[in-house]
C-alpha cells in the first residue's frame, strides 16, 4: 500500500468511473472482440452507440490494430471483423516471428508510434497512412530502413496523435521525420534493447518509465527534443508483447486527458506532490479494476469524453444519424459542468 493513499480521499467521479470502466470491460469482451451486438450490452446508451468507449485494453484499441495484426496474424481477435483482404494480409502475417527477431518488432513499434498510430477515428482507425504491411513483407531493420528512404509517398497521420519534434532536415533529407527513421531510429532499438537487458539482470524486469527516461535521454543527448508521448507508448508496446523483459504492471507516463480525469476521481485531505498523487489514484484503480496503468491510461482518458457526452464528428459522418438531444451516458454524475449534457437541454447554457 502506498504510504501516501491517506492523503486521497476518493470521491463520486471516481465510483463513476469503476462503473464505466465495468461495461466498457463488458462490451470489449462481448462486442468488440466477442462480435456480439453492441444495442442492449450493457444498458449504456452512449457505450452502446459510440465504439470509442468498447476498450479497457490497450492492445485491442484502434490505435493498436497493426501492431496486434502482426503479432497474432489469424489469430487476431479482430479478425472476424475484416475484410477478405484483411484477412489474406493477416494470414502473411502468420510467419513473421519465424522471421523477425525481436530488433525487428521494437523497431516496428517505434515506427508505429512516431509516425501517429495510423490513427484517424474513423473506419480506418489504426490504419491511417501506414506503411507497416508493406514493411512487414521485408526481414530485417535494414531492409525497412532502406524502404521508408525510398518511400514518397504519406506515411504520417496527426489526427489524435501528434508528430514529434524531429530535428532540421539535412544530408540531403527532405524532412525530419525521415532523417530520424533513417538515422535514428534503428540505433535507438540496439540501445534499448541493451538498457532492457541490463534491467533484466538477474529476475528484475524494466520499468515502462525507465525505458521512456531511457529513449528520452538517448534524444537529449543527441541534441533531440524528448518524444516523451511517442516513447510512452514504445516501451507500453513492449510491456504488452514482451512482459517477460518490461514489467507490464508498472507505472507508466500519464497523458494530458487521463490527468485530467484523476483530478475529478479525488480530492487531497493531505500534503501530497500532484505526481504522487496521481500514482496514488492509478494504485487504486489497478486494484479495484484488477488492470495495468498502461491500460486504464487509456481509459481513463476514454472516461473524461464519456463524462462529457462526447460524440465524435468525422469527414465520413460516421455519427451523423444520431439524435444528440436523445443520445446520453449512463452516468451517475447528473450535473458535470462540461460537455453536452442533458440537463442543459432546456437551458441558455447548451455546450456542444
Amino acid at each position: 500500500m502506498n504510504p501516501k493513499r491517506d492523503a486521497v480521499q476518493f470521491n463520486r467521479y471516481f465510483k463513476d468511473f469503476l462503473l464505466y470502466a465495468h461495461k466498457a470491460k463488458r462490451v470489449q469482451d462481448n462486442c468488440n472482440l466477442g462480435g456480439q451486438p453492441y444495442v442492449g450490452s450493457c444498458g449504456d446508451d452512449l457505450i452502446e452507440q459510440i465504439t470509442i468507449y468498447d476498450t479497457v485494453e490497450r492492445r485491442h484499441a484502434g490505435f493498436s490494430n497493426m501492431i496486434q495484426d502482426l503479432w497474432l496474424g489469424s489469430s487476431a481477435p479482430k479478425y472476424y471483423k475484416w475484410d477478405p483482404d484483411h484477412q489474406a494480409r493477416n494470414r502473411s502475417y502468420d510467419g513473421l516471428h519465424e522471421r523477425w527477431t525481436r530488433r525487428e518488432w521494437l523497431f516496428i513499434f517505434l515506427f508505429h508510434r512516431i509516425t501517429g498510430s495510423g490513427a484517424s477515428f474513423e473506419e480506418d482507425h489504426g490504419y491511417r497512412n501506414t506503411i507497416i504491411p508493406q514493411l512487414a513483407e521485408l526481414n530485417t531493420v535494414e531492409e525497412m530502413v532502406e524502404y521508408i528512404h525510398g518511400y514518397d509517398g504519406a506515411m504520417f497521420t496527426s489526427i489524435g496523435n501528434q508528430i514529434p519534434a524531429f530535428p532540421k532536415p539535412r544530408d540531403g533529407y527532405a524532412t525530419g521525420g525521415k532523417l530520424y527513421l533513417c538515422n535514428y531510429a534503428a540505433d535507438l532499438v540496439d540501445d534499448t534493447w541493451r538498457y532492457v537487458d541490463a534491467q533484466n539482470e538477474g529476475t528484475n524486469k524494466a520499468e515502462i518509465r525507465g525505458v521512456v527516461d531511457y529513449m528520452c535521454e538517448w534524444n537529449r543527448e543527441r541534441d533531440m527534443r524528448r518524444f516523451h508521448f511517442q516513447y510512452t507508448a514504445t516501451a507500453a508496446d513492449l510491456a504488452d508483447y514482451y512482459p517477460e523483459h518490461v514489467a507490464e504492471g508498472s507505472h507508466m507516463y500519464y497523458g494530458k486527458n487521463a490527468k485530467e480525469a484523476m483530478d475529478l476521481f479525488a480530492d487531497a485531505v493531505g500534503r501530497i506532490k500532484k505526481n504522487d498523487y496521481y500514482d496514488v489514484v492509478m494504485e487504486e484503480a489497478t486494484l479495484l479494476l484488477n488492470g495495468y496503468p498502461k491500460d486504464l491510461e487509456d481509459v481513463m482518458c476514454d472516461y473524461i469524453r464519456y463524462v462529457e457526452n462526447y460524440i465524435p464528428d468525422s469527414k465520413q459522418k460516421t455519427y451523423e444519424h444520431l439524435d444528440r438531444t436523445a443520445v446520453f451516458n449512463g452516468s451517475t454524475i447528473k450535473d458535470h459542468p462540461k460537455g453536452r449534457q442533458e440537463w442543459m437541454l432546456n437551458t441558455d447554457h447548451w455546450i456542444w
